[in-house]
């Protein structure tokens, strides 16, 4: 893209801060001198006002006008800048007057100020403020003039807003068409990356992995609370409230049956079968009082292996976050320690450029230009010895900064050489640790599938628990039985036909009383409860398998995330030469948090002292002007800090302002040739 050059050729002011009239022609770098308030920052003060209303700093509430030795504004005098610029070749004249407004106030002889009026022209014809600004708008944008007249301005901005403006290095791309560049690895991420943003898409998994690590907290505790009721029922007692039933619906068949001679000889029967039937009942409970310990101590295990279970799963997750933050740090430093490799090689490659001898003096030299005749003896004299003072000046200047440059130039090796031993230790570090780390999961691994083992042999032994108590082997039980069947037989023997209504109705209560019981036993079974546990602990399996699958999605946007910003940082950091940008910071917790930080050699800026701040400065500058198509007079302030020899060749006009000794401003001017 072809630049458009901006050049300020020339200025004049006249009654403007402190200076009363000044007429300044430029070169392509001019280096203008002075002590402390003798007028510098006034004249890159006058350009800005003359163009857009402010001072070098930004500001438009500044005062312009010139004060008296009292400090007190001067009234009735005409502020005016007058500038003649290049614009791509073409040349303007441009001037801004301000004129005070006086009005005499009706009736009296006072007169009353009533404001400043600005008047513009452009190449002598008068133009209205609008028109003024429109033309001067067509050449630059105001902020675009700021970002590249003034070394500071760039890194005077807010990191955000300095991000936003490296960003148009290299243009809009959807987040989707960078993903494919590197091939299949984010494939599974593309077809979200063309609906939504990365942060909205980290957003949505960990809002949904937040949402599911909830249920994993809560699932525990609602297999607790069903496993509370694995209860092993009292169906001893209820067989013998029903046995005591039957007894008397027996008694009451009897009656119906009629006054059988033999009536108390059944009735007593009856009443020994119910005898033995509570024994029996008896019997019963105390194998159920049994089974209740052993059950209890079961499911004791049970709910302590599976706490150990979660626990080491929640062991193992953690685990692998932390393994990949070991590695994202362990990368770091590897690259940190590969850049300062090629730092290092580049340095000790980079040699100070040889000496340029001085033109020597001809005999021409001594030749009059007027007349053609030689020139006297003493003038000849005069000339060689001011000739060999400059080269020898001009020889020491140049040892002095080769020096300067050679021992800048071992200082940063020295110090590359002690960051790459401090990065490459760091990054050793970090792959120790990450190996330790791995060593470690593995070692959860084994003991989780152990546990996992455990968990199973003693949730098959609580699902193989019976309800109640097996008897059917127990001797005096068996016994029991036998002599009850007995007397059943005999009393069947015994019993009579007989018929009444009222031992009927009561014989159908007693019928209903022992279904009910009979039903009481029956919902005794846990089979349902079992249910409720088996599918809480499938849904678990499942809610883990969730929360694996979003951490899996939001390690792949991260990743994306870090590998666009290196693409990016890469692609910007390669339009400058001496600046670099630090667009992103790594978090504890393994993602990435946006910045911008200046560096110099891998030096914060601010680190940096005022030489080597403005040095980069201009480099910025240089890489703003070909990203806006636009080189503008950079005014360099406080330029006594930098040399020629640190200064980057610039396409610019540059416009020195040094703080020395001299009382008077003085001028310097130079035209740079290609």
């Amino acid at each position: 893209m072809e630049i458009k050059k901006v050049k300020l050729l020339s200025i004049h002011i006249q009654n403007f801060k402190g200076c009363k009239d000044r007429n300044i022609e430029f070169g392509e770098k001019t280096r203008i001198f002075g002590a402390n308030a003798t007028g510098k920052t006034t004249i890159f003060d006058s350009f800005k006002w003359l163009l857009f209303g402010r001072d070098s700093l930004g500001n438009s509430d500044f005062d312009v006008r010139p004060l008296d030795k009292d400090g007190k504004m001067i009234d009735n005098i005409e502020i005016s800048v007058e500038a003649k610029i290049s614009v791509g070749g073409d040349e303007y004249d441009l001037k801004k007057t301000q004129k005070q407004k006086w009005v005499k106030k009706r009736g009296t002889g006072i007169t009353e100020f009533q404001g400043n009026v600005n008047e513009f022209e452009i190449n002598g014809y008068p133009k209205s403020q609008k028109e003024f600004k429109e033309f001067i708008a067509g050449i630059i944008d105001e902020e675009i003039f700021t970002l590249i007249t003034d070394p500071a301005a760039f890194n005077a901005l807010p990191w955000k807003k300095q991000r936003e403006i490296l960003m148009k290095f290299v243009g809009t791309f959807p987040d989707a068409e960078i993903a494919q560049t590197f091939g299949e690895k984010y494939a599974k991420l593309i077809p979200e990356l063309r609906i939504a943003s990365t942060d909205d898409i980290l957003k949505k998994y960990t809002k949904t992995k937040n949402a599911l690590n909830k249920d994993m907290v809560e699932i525990p505790a609602r297999i607790d609370e069903a496993s509370k009721q694995l209860v092993i029922a009292d169906v001893g007692a209820l067989e013998t409230e029903k046995t005591a039933k039957e007894v008397a619906l027996q008694k009451v068949e009897d009656e119906i049956s009629g006054g059988n001679s033999k009536l108390e000889e059944i009735n007593s029967k009856r009443e020994e079968i119910m005898t033995l039937k509570f024994h029996l009942s008896e019997i019963q409970n105390a194998e159920n009082q049994k089974l209740l310990l052993e059950s209890t101590d079961i499911r004791n295990d049970l709910s302590r292996t599976r706490d150990t279970l979660n626990d080491l799963k929640r062991d193992v997750l953690n685990k692998e976050s932390e393994i990949r933050d070991a590695h994202v740090k362990y990368e770091d430093h590897e690259r940190e320690k590969n850049r300062l490799l090629v730092e290092w090689k580049s340095k000790k490659a980079k040699a100070y450029p040889a000496l340029t001898p001085l033109e020597p003096l001809t005999d021409g030299s001594f030749i009059c230009p007027t007349c053609g005749q030689d020139l006297p003896e003493e003038v000849k004299q005069k000339r060689i010895a001011d000739y060999e003072a400059r080269k020898t000046a001009y020889e020491s200047k140049y040892e002095k900064d080769k020096a300067e440059f050679e021992e800048n130039r071992a200082k940063r090796i020295s110090q590359i050489e002690a960051d790459g031993r401090s990065a490459a230790k760091s990054r050793d570090k970090f792959k120790t640790l990450e190996e330790s780390l791995i060593k470690e999961k593995d070692e959860l691994t084994t003991k989780l599938a152990d546990a996992q083992s455990e968990y199973e042999i003693v949730k098959k032994a609580v699902d193989g628990m019976p309800k109640v108590a097996d008897v059917s082997e127990n001797a005096e039980y068996k016994a029991t039985t036998e002599k009850i069947s007995a007397l059943e037989k005999e009393i069947e023997e015994m019993s009579k036909d007989t018929s009444s209504m009222e031992l009927k109705a009561r014989r159908d209560i007693l019928k209903n009383e022992i279904a009910e019981i009979t039903g009481k036993i029956a919902a005794a079974d846990n089979s349902k409860v079992k249910e409720r546990i088996a599918e809480l602990e499938e849904e678990q399996k499942e809610v883990g398998q969730k929360i694996a699958e979003q951490e899996q999605m939001i390690d792949l946007v991260e990743d994306f995330i870090r590998a666009k910003m290196k693409m990016i940082s890469e692609k910007i950091n390669g339009m400058f030469k001496l600046v670099s940008f630090k667009l992103f910071d790594n978090q504890i917790n393994g993602g990435l948090k946006e910045t911008c930080e200046c560096t110099v050699n891998g030096v914060p800026l601010s680190s940096l002292n005022n030489g080597h701040r403005i040095v980069a400065g201009l480099d910025i500058i240089q890489s703003l002007s070909s990203l806006y198509g636009v080189s503008c007079p950079i005014f360099v302030d406080n330029a006594e800090s930098i040399n020629d020899f640190n200064v980057p060749e610039m396409d610019s006009q540059m416009i020195c302002l040094a703080v020395t000794d001299d009382k008077e401003l003085k001028v310097e001017s130079e035209v740079k040739y290609d």
